[in-house]
């Protein structure tokens, strides 16, 4: 091989600096180990700057003890580095007789390199440098794309919460787990998932949206202070019912069902955007899988007793449920507490005024 292999310089307005920094941030994407890196800056600091300059030799031909020595590597580890940077095109190795490692510089002023045997950087000014450009430019779009797939998604997630529709939510959370973005970093996944939050939008959009009957225009942006309490047991009254209407239909004071509600699904209902009447349900239809309440039950339920009730229902056995065990109100199994309550309600409509004012009155089952 030649030992006077020359090189084309580097681009405009690049240094060697910017060299480095290229090796540092890109230098794992482009395939090389933290060794290879290690190496491989070390041969470029090595180099007298003058050597960058266009038709010049640019080489190393320091022994291999005293670059494992200066590295703190062993020479095994160094060889293997070279071996590797040169089979990957980043590196030439030239040899004198005998493998030694060693070179001339022109006498002159301008001390340039006459011959080296050792290590030539000239594949990797010539080729490298320009990948790794592009390797930069390339990584730094995805980046920007990625960042603007995330907000794009951010975007349908609250749009699909705003609908206020506890079904259009539990399947936005099954595509994105807790609404969490953090662990997508893939552009695909997140295509994927804009994809899917487009469908759930565009269909729950055509729905109409079932007001309940009890249906009360509070706007409360935060929990109720306890000096309404009075005036709670004085709008909790029986609904008169049609033939045609729902049986066992019961009007409640919703602040007193947020005063009674369980700090967990107070902070559910935060998170969903505000102490409301829709996040209320909201929030109970999410609870209720912990209580392992089916969609069945919960369905049949909120058509014979109304969404509030049903509501009100699952927040007090939620509420009971995270009791001691050994608390004469605690309920062992949300599911089977709920079934008897709609039985028991459908046949004595009186029952749940009875049991509305106990549990919220008195925090009790």
């Amino acid at each position: 091989m030649s030992l006077c292999l020359t090189h084309k310089g580097f681009p405009q307005d690049f240094t060697r600096s910017d060299l480095l920094t290229l090796l540092e941030q890109q230098g794992k994407a482009a395939g090389l180990s933290l060794t290879d890196i290690k190496v491989l800056k070390h041969y470029i600091l090595k180099v007298r700057t003058d050597d960058f300059k266009t038709g010049r030799i640019c080489a190393v031909w320091q022994k291999l003890p005293a670059v494992a020595h200066e590295l703190d590597l062993n020479e095994r580890s160094v060889t293997r580095a070279e071996n590797k940077l040169i089979a990957a095109g980043w590196l030439l190795k030239t040899n004198a007789p005998k493998s030694r490692r060693d070179g001339n510089r022109d006498k002159g002023s301008n001390q340039r390199i006459v011959w080296a045997a050792g290590i030539n950087l000239q594949p990797l000014i010539d080729t490298k440098v320009s990948e790794l450009q592009q390797l930069a430019q390339a990584r730094h779009e995805a980046k920007l794309e990625l960042t603007k797939l995330r907000t794009e998604t951010k975007r349908l997630f609250a749009e699909i919460r705003s609908l206020r529709i506890s079904e259009a939510l539990e399947r936005a959370l099954s595509i994105l787990p807790f609404g969490r973005l953090s662990r997508i970093r893939s552009v695909e996944q997140l295509h994927k998932v804009i994809t899917s939050f487009s469908s759930l939008l565009s269909f729950f959009q055509k729905q109409v949206v079932e007001k309940p009957v009890e249906d009360m225009q509070l706007e409360q942006t935060k929990p109720p202070s306890q000096t309404d309490k009075m005036s709670a047991r004085s709008n909790t009254i029986q609904k008169t019912l049609s033939p045609k209407s729902r049986r066992s239909t019961v009007r409640i004071s919703f602040r007193q069902c947020v005063e009674s509600a369980h700090p967990d699904m107070l902070e559910n209902m935060r998170i969903l955007g505000g102490y409301s009447q829709a996040n209320f349900i909201e929030a109970a239809n999410l609870f209720r899988r912990e209580l392992h309440i089916s969609d069945e039950l919960w369905k049949r339920a909120s058509h014979r007793l109304s969404r509030l009730t049903t509501a009100t229902l699952v927040s007090i056995i939620y509420r009971n449920h995270q009791l001691p065990s050994n608390h004469k109100a605690h309920v062992r199994n949300g599911s089977a507490c709920l079934e008897t309550l709609i039985c028991k309600a459908f046949s004595d409509p009186q029952l749940l005024t009875r049991l509305l004012f106990k549990n919220l009155e008195t925090g009790k089952a």
